[in-house]
């Protein structure tokens, strides 16, 4: 499903979302794709292309949405000066998804705990069969949208701060290094901005219409 993924060809693997005015990335974003914008890989687990990209931080993943969205001739979604970023919410580029944008996608018009299944070794790599590691993306069963991978794999940063949080965004989905529970569609989490790890990375959607 995500072979040959690159900022060149991204945009035949955003999936509109029915009844909404995004589309989403049918999988998280790959070390491949990654690289073909920013020029690096940071990802802790590496040599499959097709992985998912981690250790990235917030920070990260908003400048590689700006800067595809510049190689794709979009007008970035965010402004960004230091720890200051600021979302132009008429912009035509691409963007992390907001909490309720990502848990709508996630459940994909079922009705399932996991994205996809209530079974979730149907849908998801987490602590019980992942091994301890990230796995290929697209390994799995899709959910009700084709969306691969939103319960597991990796957790994926989304758009959204709370006062309550101080200086934390939010991150949905759960990854290979979490129980079951943290997986579910509903599930939150939250972590500084700035905070890197081998288990959290992101997917990526675009406002449609603009």
């Amino acid at each position: 499903m995500a072979e040959g993924v690159t900022y060149k060809n991204v945009d035949k693997l955003m999936i509109a979302v029915p009844g909404k005015e995004f589309s989403i990335l049918a999988t998280e974003v790959t070390q491949e794709l990654y690289k073909s914008v920013m020029g690096e890989n940071p990802s802790e687990f590496n040599g499959e292309k097709n992985l998912p990209v981690e250790k990235v931080s917030w920070y990260d993943a908003v400048e590689f949405c700006n800067k595809l969205s510049k190689e794709a001739g979009l007008e970035p979604a965010y402004s960004i000066n230091g720890s200051s970023v600021e979302w132009n919410r008429n912009a035509s580029g691409f963007r992390l998804p907001t909490v309720e944008e990502w848990q709508y996608a996630a459940k994909g018009g079922q009705d399932y705990e996991y994205s996809g299944s209530g079974n979730l070794d149907e849908v998801g790599w987490y602590t019980d069969n992942s091994g301890s590691k990230t796995h290929p993306v697209a390994q799995k069963k899709p959910n009700g949208y084709v969306l691969y991978d939103m319960s597991g794999n990796v957790g994926e940063w989304c758009w959204d701060s709370d006062p309550n949080y101080g200086k934390c965004r939010c991150h949905c989905g759960g990854s290979w290094y979490n129980l079951a529970s943290y997986c579910e569609v509903g599930n939150e989490c939250w972590n500084y901005a700035d905070y890197t790890y081998g288990d959290l990375g992101f997917r990526i959607v675009r406002s449609t219409g603009k």
